[in-house]
C-alpha cells in the first residue's frame, strides 16, 4: 500500500558474550532466570557459563522440574540467591555445591513441586492471573510452597489451590538447530518444558549446535519446536550443552560431571582450591567456545561424545 513501509526482518544471530551481556542487563531489572532442558539433557550450559563470566549475581533461578550441573555451577560461582526448582540433582549423586549453600543459608531453596512450576508457567503463557492446581491435597508441600494460594472455586465453591504466573525475565534454552531468524528445532524428543518457558518469558535466548539455511526450516516447518517470534537471540555454540547431552549430536559427559562433583565434595569438606581452579579453567578463563573445548580436552575428546551419541 502506498505510504506504508514494509517492515525489515532482523537476523537474531548473536555472539555468545553479547547474549550474556544482554541477559545480565535484563536480569538487573528482575533477577528471574529460567533454564531449559532436563537434568543432563539439553541444558543451556554455554549460556550459563557466559552469564557467570559476565558477573551475574543474586539470581532467582527457575527451570523445568529437574536441574543439576548448571544450577550447581551457578551456586559454586556464588551467583544465586534463591532456587525455585523441584529437583536439583546429578541423578547418580547429590549436587554438592547446592547442598552446601542451602545448608549454610547462602541460598534459599524453596519447597516446590513440578505442578507448581508448570502451572505458573502456564498462567504466564496464557496471560491469566492464576492456574488452578488441585492434585496436592493432603501433601505437606502445601505447608512450605511459597507460590501457592488457597482460593474458592467459582464453580463448585470448594477450596482449591492455585499458582500465580511465573514470568521469567530471561529464559535460556538449548536446541540442536535454528535458522538466522530464531526458529528452533529440537531434533530429539527431549523438548520438555522448553516450549512452555518460551511462551511464558519476557526474553528468550537460545544456544544451538548449528545454524541451518532458511530452506531447511521452510522445507519442513512442522519440525520447528519454538517459533522465532518467541526468540530474542540465537547463539551458535558448538557443544553448547556440554557436559549435558544434545542428542543426536553428542552424548552427556558423565566423566566430566563426576570429576566436577568430586571437586564440589572436596569444597564441601573444606578444600575449595580444586573447585576454584575448575571455575577459572572452564568458566572465567575461556574467552571463546574454542577455548572451552580445548580446556575440556580438544576436538578428539568431543569426537568420542559424538560417537557415543550415534551408538545410543
Amino acid at each position: 500500500m502506498q505510504g506504508h513501509t514494509k517492515p525489515t526482518r532482523r537476523s537474531k544471530i548473536t555472539a555468545l558474550h553479547d547474549a550474556a551481556r544482554l541477559a545480565r542487563s535484563a536480569l538487573l531489572e528482575r533477577p528471574e532466570l529460567c533454564l531449559g532442558g532436563l537434568f543432563k539433557q539439553g541444558r543451556p550450559v554455554a549460556l550459563v557459563r557466559a552469564l557467570l563470566a559476565a558477573g551475574a549475581k543474586d539470581l532467582h533461578v527457575y527451570s523445568s522440574p529437574g536441574a543439576g550441573y548448571d544450577v550447581d555451577l551457578m551456586i559454586a560461582a556464588e551467583a544465586v540467591e534463591q532456587v525455585f526448582i523441584p529437583g536439583v540433582t546429578l541423578e547418580n549423586r547429590l549436587c554438592p555445591n547446592f547442598r552446601s549453600a542451602v545448608e549454610s543459608g547462602q541460598v534459599t531453596a524453596h519447597a516446590l513441586d513440578a505442578l507448581t512450576v508448570v502451572g505458573g508457567l502456564m498462567a504466564s503463557a496464557h496471560g491469566v492471573p492464576f492456574q488452578p492446581i488441585d492434585a496436592l491435597r493432603g501433601s505437606d508441600v502445601l505447608k512450605h510452597n511459597p507460590l501457592l494460594r488457597e482460593i474458592d472455586c467459582p464453580f463448585s465453591g470448594r477450596r482449591i489451590h492455585a499458582v500465580g504466573p511465573i514470568r521469567p525475565r530471561v529464559t535460556f534454552l538449548h536446541a540442536q538447530e535454528a535458522d538466522r531468524w530464531g526458529n528452533l528445532r529440537h531434533l530429539s524428543t527431549m523438548v520438555y518444558a522448553d516450549q512452555l518457558m518460551a511462551r511464558a518469558s519476557d526474553m528468550v535466548i537460545a544456544s544451538v549446535d548449528r545454524i541451518v539455511p532458511d530452506e531447511v526450516i521452510l522445507d519442513d516447518p512442522s519440525r520447528v519446536s519454538v517459533p522465532s517470534h518467541y526468540v530474542d537471540a540465537v547463539v551458535a555454540v558448538p557443544y553448547g550443552a556440554h557436559p549435558t547431552a544434545s542428542f543426536p549430536h553428542y552424548a552427556m559427559d558423565e566423566d566430566h560431571i563426576d570429576a566436577y562433583a568430586d571437586l564440589g565434595d572436596a569444597a564441601r569438606a573444606g578444600d575449595r582450591a580444586g573447585l576454584d581452579a575448575y571455575i577459572a579453567r572452564h568458566v572465567t578463563g575461556p574467552t571463546t567456545q574454542e577455548d572451552y573445548i580445548n580446556a575440556v580436552g580438544g576436538a578428539d575428546y568431543f569426537a568420542r561424545l559424538e560417537a557415543e551419541a550415534r551408538q545410543e
